[in-house]
């Protein structure tokens, strides 16, 4: 049965999550949360001098950002032998980011692009047509999410996170091999979920907008001081009369929206006792696009289906061992299932349905061991396994004999060390080695070098220099095999960076980095047969500019500039491969935390896809955020502002798609019981 929710319902929920809680409760909440702030500020009740002086601090940029990607552990941002950028739960908050491509595209050097089913990423000017998010590693609180037939990352309405669950969004690019294996090529992506403190109680959210999306949550935490914490979140969509993105005429429009809908559902949940914590998550999605059965009949339509079905569920324990010595380790189950049903008809007349079902089923294990036994040494070890217990691809009309079946069953493991030498007060030697070995693709060997240096206050210089790789997948194996066409070996690639961080003032923080990547045998589609071979040697090179700046008045901004080139052996620039992105986020208190204003300016500048040029733009969005009270959120959002409109190829075809133009949303979150 197709989910579906109710407009009553919706409406019921809205009114329901605005209902106003009493004055007690309220002023109960109030002196809760006053309290808990005064105990972490370890301050006297009542020091208003103080309190207000802590408060003023908050403005200041942070130089001691935590993130956990880098290394696998966690540790400031400026100690990371890697640049990283870290989105929190206040920053998607306030700027109204509704969504993991709305994350992504706010990351300096990311590039978010969609053909209505699917959301496409492109790294640091590669991006290639057709690419399922194979070069990017996706995390969810340090688990692999990547599936086992595409190599894709799923970052759309099939995600298994909603946005109101994520704590912090890290992004570590440049290659991850060395501690990661197989996906790391181009970088990190790891998602952090709230803990059971953040998800406390009952939250409740509604959501519209003008293109006729509804959204509803509903989450329950509970912690219990040194016994045991949980949270358990559930969340639904429905989109219907979907705008085609091309242009389409007048007389088949209202019989094209009524055939294109999209409508899903997730359910995502964490338990944790002592040294045990146990996470699961299901997510299912159904996006149907109108599809002519005839060519000489256009007004004669049927329904193209295109189902997600994904799930997890996984088991880790962690603990300290005396006061040097850190065990983890994690069990992880996880199934994916994408199926695209197409509409036709035979010589008959009669019509009948094709379909393509991609099923994947594997286990991954990881266990890791550190320690700070040495003086002046951090040493990490690990092993990683994964052992896809079902690769299978069938094709064929539905309710008969499949024309083909293309199944595999690999496995992986991969060793891992990595040591974090201090040389002296103010410099760190951070040395890394990985080897992989599987079944299907063979070994790879990746180092990792890091250099960093603090000789000047508030600041730090890096020097980083990695390699990566990823090995060809089932689909594209799928492909090649019909055609008699050889499987592509594993891509490679190099890179070199230099990075610089520096605070000037507490207010005011810029960065620098500098690289350069060698890419060899990328696994690219030849147009021509359209088989995936291993293409020439391709050259990377870009800059990424950083500037934060905040103000006593409560003001931030953050504005990035990202440079790249990225050309084959011949010269050529890649398709969809913008020089240049521009990223400003700014944000503006109206009246304290109880009202602020925010807005974006993204930028993309001119590229090419399939021989056709496609115009650079730039998109402005903004957000007001509203907190009437403790424990109600009011956002009002509108994206794209001048209604630009703009285009992308970001699969095989060669008619550029229209992508979101002018959108209004409007969502309340309410939280009871916090």
């Amino acid at each position: 049965m197709r989910p579906r929710i109710c407009t009553k319902a919706l409406l019921a929920l809205a009114v329901a999550a605005s209902w106003p809680a009493g004055p007690a409760l309220a002023q109960a909440a109030q002196q809760e949360q006053q309290e808990q702030q005064e105990q972490r500020q370890g301050q006297p009740a009542g020091d208003a001098a103080l309190e207000e002086l802590l408060r003023q601090t908050l403005n200041d940029v942070p130089r001691g950002v935590e993130e956990s990607t880098s290394s696998r552990y966690a540790q400031s941002a400026a100690d990371a032998p890697s640049v990283t950028y870290v989105l929190t739960d206040a920053d998607i908050a306030r700027h109204g980011l509704r969504n993991m491509a709305d994350i992504l595209r706010s990351m300096p050097g990311l590039y978010v692009t969609g053909d209505g089913n699917f959301t496409f990423v492109g790294a640091r000017g590669l991006g290639r047509p057709g690419d399922f998010n194979a070069r990017l590693l996706f995390l969810v609180d340090g688990m692999r999410v990547n599936e086992n037939i595409y190599d894709a990352g799923s970052l759309g309405a099939e995600f298994f996170v909603d946005v109101d669950v994520i704590d912090r969004v890290e992004y570590a690019p440049g290659p991850g091999s060395a501690l990661y294996g197989n996906n790391a090529f181009l970088g990190v992506v790891n998602v952090i979920t709230k803990g059971a403190d953040k998800l406390r109680g009952v939250q409740l959210r509604a959501a519209v907008d003008s293109d006729r999306r509804r959204e509803v949550r509903a989450s329950w935490g509970q912690r219990v001081p040194g016994q045991w914490e949980g949270w358990l979140a559930a969340s639904a969509f429905e989109q219907d009369r979907i705008a085609a993105p091309f242009d389409i005429a007048p007389a088949l429009r209202d019989a094209l929206l009524r055939r294109s809908w999209d409508r899903g559902q997730r359910l995502l949940g964490m338990a944790s006792a002592g040294d045990w914590t146990m996470r699961a998550g299901v997510a299912q999605r159904e996006r149907d696009f109108p599809y002519p059965l005839s060519l000489a009949d256009a007004s004669r339509l049927a329904r193209q289906r295109n189902v997600f079905d994904a799930a997890f569920a996984s088991l880790a324990w962690e603990r300290t061992v005396a006061e040097d010595w850190n065990l983890y380790g994690v069990v992880a189950l996880k199934h994916s299932q994408y199926r695209n049903t197409l509409p036709y008809l035979r010589e008959d007349g009669a019509e009948r349905e094709f379909d393509k079902v991609a099923t994947g089923r594997w286990i991954n294990v990881d266990l890791r061991v550190s320690t700070h036994r040495w003086r002046d040494h951090d040493l990490m070890a690990g092993a990683e396994y994964q052992s896809d217990l079902r690769q299978e691809i069938n094709t064929g009309t539905v309710g008969e004999e499949p024309d083909a079946i293309f199944s595999g069953r690999n496995r992986r493991h991969g060793l891992f060390v990595q040591d974090a030498w201090r040389l002296g007060k103010a410099h760190r030697l951070i040395l890394g080695l990985r080897r992989d070995q599987a079944k299907v693709g063979g070994g790879s060997t990746n180092p990792r070098l890091a250099w960093l240096w603090s000789g000047v206050p508030d600041a730090t210089l890096k020097l980083m220099y990695g390699s990566a790789f990823r090995e060809a997948n089932l689909y594209e194996y799928q492909v090649n095999v019909p055609l008699d066409a050889p499987v592509p070996t594993p891509e490679r690639v190099r890179t070199l960076e230099l990075a610089w961080d520096h605070r000037l003032t507490p207010r005011l923080q810029y960065q620098v980095s500098l690289y350069g990547s060698q890419l060899r045998d990328l696994i690219s589609t030849n147009q021509d047969i359209a088989v995936y071979e291993n293409s020439a040697p391709i050259r990377n090179r870009g800059a990424e500019l950083g500037l934060e700046r905040r103000w006593d008045g409560g003001q931030r901004l953050r504005a990035t500039v990202s440079l790249q080139d990225t050309r084959d052996s011949a010269g050529q620039r890649l398709d969809n491969s913008p020089r240049t992105l521009v990223k400003l986020l700014y944000s503006q208190p109206l009246r304290g935390d109880a009202l602020q204003l925010s807005w974006q300016a993204l930028s993309v500048s001119r590229r090419s896809a399939y021989a056709q040029d496609l115009p650079g733009y730039a998109l402005l969005n903004a957000t007001l955020l509203w907190r009437p009270s403790l424990g109600t959120d009011v956002s009002l959002g509108l994206y794209n502002i001048g209604n630009v409109r703009y285009y992308d190829m970001p699969t095989g075809s060669t008619i550029p798609l229209r992508q979101e133009g002018r959108v209004l949303r409007f969502s309340l979150t309410r939280r009871f019981g916090s």
